[in-house]
């Protein structure tokens, strides 16, 4: 019963017609924004979601950081209705939970509040805002250097934390392994995006994989603490034999553990 109840809070979203536009971006911008698109395999809307992030990052390239989070309703696996595989994750679950997000696709951008703790935007809204956030001045550069060993599979990263300004905040360094080029079924209701009603070698990009450093991350700074010109973060993971390496990437993100805003974001391949 509380199941079916449940459900009535869910939706899967329509989506107005991706943003297809090249986007021409002043030549001193070297913010970072974050994009977390929050998706199922079972959300037919979605697709039209990932067109759109896609786009994005394409016009927008190392200014834009996408993460596609695997969670809620449509992110479950069906393996009666053809979909077995899971690409959901303990964090994924916990944002999703924690920022309330019941109608898919949804999106973050920095995980900013939009007004009245409304962090949550419709996909139609996601241009506009990352545009709004590549306005704003830079108040940290991260840098992202990895090491792999494919013999044991273990990756080390090292993601340096630059201040551009002094910064009084509590903030947080999140580090997690996305992974892209994953072919396994997608529901979707639009021809224009690919065959309908499923797609069945549909190509999953930035799937969150693990958060290699914890839900919420490591504290780097905190309110009262000295200023710092830099500081240097070290990490170890095992990479699980079902992912694909070489199509993974790291994510690092910094935010305001009070506001949870994200501050900066960057990635680095494998090496």
């Amino acid at each position: 019963m509380l199941l079916s109840a449940g459900l009535f809070m869910i939706s899967c979203d329509k989506v107005e017609e991706p943003f297809t536009k090249p986007l021409t971006l002043d030549s001193t911008i070297t913010k970072t924004v974050l994009l977390e698109d929050y998706t199922g395999h079972t959300c037919v809307n979605c697709p039209d979601a990932g067109v759109l992030s896609r786009n994005l990052k394409e016009n927008l390239g190392e200014n834009l950081v996408v993460i596609a989070v695997h969670a809620g309703f449509f992110a479950m696996p069906k393996e009666i209705e053809g979909f077995p595989a899971d690409y959901r994750t303990e964090a994924g679950n916990e944002w999703n939970s924690f920022f309330g997000i019941t109608g898919y696709p949804s999106g973050m951008v920095n995980r900013k509040d939009f007004g009245n703790s409304k962090h949550i935007l419709s996909v139609g809204a996601w241009s506009a805002k990352i545009l709004e956030a590549l306005k704003e001045p830079a108040q940290l550069d991260l840098t992202v250097t990895n090491s792999y060993n494919n013999t044991t599979r273990e990756l080390t990263t090292t993601v340096e934390t630059e201040f551009l300004k002094a910064i009084d905040k509590n903030l947080k360094l999140v580090v997690v392994l996305t992974e892209s080029g994953i072919v396994s079924p997608q529901k979707n209701n639009n021809a224009e995006v690919g065959v309908t009603p499923i797609i069945y070698d549909y190509v999953h990009n930035h799937v969150l994989r693990s958060c290699i450093n914890g839900t919420w991350g490591t504290s780097i700074t905190a309110i009262g603490s000295a200023p710092q010109d830099a500081i240097s973060k070290t990490f170890t993971y095992v990479i699980p034999e079902n992912f694909v390496a070489e199509n993974c990437e790291v994510v690092a993100f910094v935010f305001d553990d009070d506001t949870k805003e994200v501050l900066e974001a960057a990635e680095g391949e494998l090496d």
